[in-house]
């Protein structure tokens, strides 16, 4: 994952340079209906999959042909609504655009069960070497176009090259190690997960459309220039919660699923995955807050300073949405996909209204960070109020824990930032480099002293 991390945020720096905020502006509102959409491509069958300690093989082979006939409707549907789309932005090119990544769903649908058997047996070696493969591939296409003027194009070829890639090797595995799909499809075996799949298919569809709700929105009052803004600064922010957070839910859900009879077990898993993730994203969410002018200009150049000034915003959203990711796999593990469905139902309702009421008063970008900031630290609290009844978590070591981690980290980064000021060092560079050895120093002996006992789950736990 750090890798497959590493390879994104290169393709994102190097484009950077190249291409326009209008780009990225663009792109950010296609991903926008792609993402939605694939939220009904699987019909939410493939947590089923992870959740059912027994499926047969005339299951899976019903679920194959599933997901290959609802990967092409989907495609054809975004295909056929792509001009209207077009229409609500006043840009013609989201047509033509958006039939060309309609075509991303029939690749990704022929692969799809093979990903999630993997997740499903633990194999993540073989899950994320497909992934760096088909990240490594969409990275020379998209920046190979880029160069030679192809614009947000290079973008969405390089996304199909990967998409594509990555489904048939995960076909080409899972044919060889997991199961041959049979020429069947029996509906009555299925009852069951439909069930199951259907909410996790609304709850989807309503996470992804609250989690993107800024894009849209921002691209609709402010334009596309400030949305490709916004995604690039999102971008960075997302960063660390897209490789670290993978890592701990994907593996959390099959084990909380393997262990749902023993509420004692998942408190101390759940625990473990919560105090992991906060040692890990809260120092670089928090350097990003101190630093944001210095890590754009380093990584995206100086006509992009617009970035710098949402990123204090988005950086706290970001810490939060951290926290909050692990609730998931706990109570899909427990069979209550409806308490997702209807919290992001309650959530998007919230942030969509919020958004909707301050961007028609104060259309930028800005205003839409700090409705986020406002919400994530009122309602988005919730949440974890719900984990806490559903799954009957202690939350008292969790808080205790995550107040100490973040005055440490503040009071680190916050000397770091005084440190550097103090060198009268102009170069953005060089100033990032000092400040994170320094908080390197400072923080490595603080998890050694008071996080021992964490490091060494995590040890015995790998």
């Amino acid at each position: 994952m750090f890798i497959v991390t590493g390879v994104r945020f290169a393709q994102l720096a190097i484009l950077a340079r190249v291409l326009d905020p209008v780009d990225f502006g663009l792109m950010a509102i296609m991903m926008v209906v792609i993402g939605f959409s694939q939220a009904f491509q699987d019909m939410g069958i493939s947590n089923a999959i992870i959740q059912r300690q027994n499926i047969s093989h005339t299951q899976l082979s019903s679920l194959y042909w599933l997901n290959i006939f609802s990967g092409v409707l989907v495609g054809i549907i975004i295909a056929a609504i792509a001009p209207f789309i077009a229409e609500f932005y006043n840009d013609i090119r989201i047509t033509n655009l958006l039939i060309i990544l309609s075509t991303s769903f029939a690749l990704a649908a022929i692969g799809n069960q093979y990903r999630v058997l993997c997740q499903k047996n633990l194999d993540f070696r073989t899950f994320e070497t497909i992934n760096i493969i088909g990240a490594v591939a969409g990275l020379i296409i998209s920046v190979c176009l880029a160069f030679k003027g192809f614009g947000v194009l290079s973008l969405v070829l390089g996304m199909i090259v990967q998409v594509g890639l990555s489904s048939l090797l995960f076909l080409w595995v899972g044919l060889n190690h997991y199961h041959r799909p049979s020429l069947v499809y029996r509906h009555s075996e299925l009852r069951g997960i439909y069930e199951f799949g259907l909410y996790q298919m609304g709850e989807r569809a309503i996470n992804y459309i609250s989690a993107n709700a800024d894009k849209i929105l921002i691209g609709k009052f402010a334009g596309l220039n400030a949305t490709g803004i916004y995604n690039l600064g999102w971008s960075l922010v997302i960063f660390p919660l897209s490789s670290l957070n993978p890592i701990v839910n994907k593996v959390s859900f099959p084990i909380y699923s393997n262990i749902q009879e023993d509420l004692g077990a998942l408190n101390r898993y759940y625990c473990l995955s919560i105090r992991a993730l906060s040692v890990a994203t809260m120092p670089i969410l928090v350097f990003l807050l101190f630093f944001s002018q210095e890590v754009v200009q380093v990584m995206f150049g100086n006509r992009w300073l617009g970035v710098a000034e949402l990123l204090p915003a988005l950086a706290l959203v970001g810490i939060i949405k951290a926290l909050g990711n692990p609730g998931g796999a706990i109570t899909l593990a427990l069979g209550r996909a409806d308490v997702g469905f209807w919290w992001n139902l309650i959530w998007a309702i919230f942030v969509i209204s919020g958004l909707s009421i301050g961007l028609s008063i104060v259309p930028s970008a800005q205003i839409a960070a700090d409705i986020l900031v406002g919400l994530s630290l009122t309602v988005g609290l919730f949440w974890h109020y719900l984990i806490a009844r559903i799954s009957k978590v202690d939350y008292r070591p969790i808080v205790k824990h995550l107040l100490q981690l973040f005055l440490v980290v503040f009071g680190i980064v916050s000397l770091s930032l005084y440190i550097t000021g103090l060198t009268s060092i102009d170069q953005p560079f060089i100033r990032i480099l000092i400040a994170g050895i320094f908080c390197i120093l400072f923080y490595t002996p603080y998890l050694f002293l008071f996080e021992k006992q964490l490091l060494q789950m995590i040890k015995e736990k790998s």
